[in-house]
């Protein structure tokens, strides 16, 4: 026992209350000597690595115009991942906008009945920075 406090393998054990008066400088060196127990480096897990990432699809570059359901496959490992479609896009649309791991869902692609081609897009975005956009052209005749 060291000045009522208990010294235990480095580390410190207070076993009474300490108050503090005017002159102290017993109090002060506690308070120093905890901060540097404090601030030392604990051995920490190492830090993830985030794993392969890859995705997959039926999708072709140009659709038929009839209605249609196609998959995507992401294989996401360790990794998040999050799907963005055009703004305000209403003829197409996936099951899930956002995940990790690896997930297969449907891209629902619905009939061109406008007579005019159209264009679209899915992009597949994971947290490891890596991105896919798959581009598609539906017929509209």
């Amino acid at each position: 026992m060291v000045n009522g406090n208990k010294t235990q393998t480095g580390k410190i054990t207070i076993m009474k209350t300490l108050i503090y008066k005017k002159g102290n400088s017993g109090f002060l060196i506690l308070l120093i000597l905890l901060s540097l127990i404090a601030c030392k480096k604990e051995n920490l897990p190492a830090k993830p690595v985030s794993g392969p990432f890859q995705v997959t699809s039926t999708v072709t570059n140009e659709i038929e115009k009839i209605a249609g359901t196609y998959t995507i496959s992401i294989e996401g490992t360790t990794n998040g991942w999050w799907v963005t479609l055009p703004a305000n896009v209403q003829w197409y649309s996936v099951e899930r906008k956002f995940g990790s791991g690896n997930v297969t869902q449907k891209l629902t692609i619905k009939a061109n009945d406008s007579g005019q081609d159209r264009s679209g897009w899915v992009k597949i975005n994971s947290t490891s920075k890596e991105e896919l956009t798959i581009n598609f052209k539906q017929k509209g005749s």
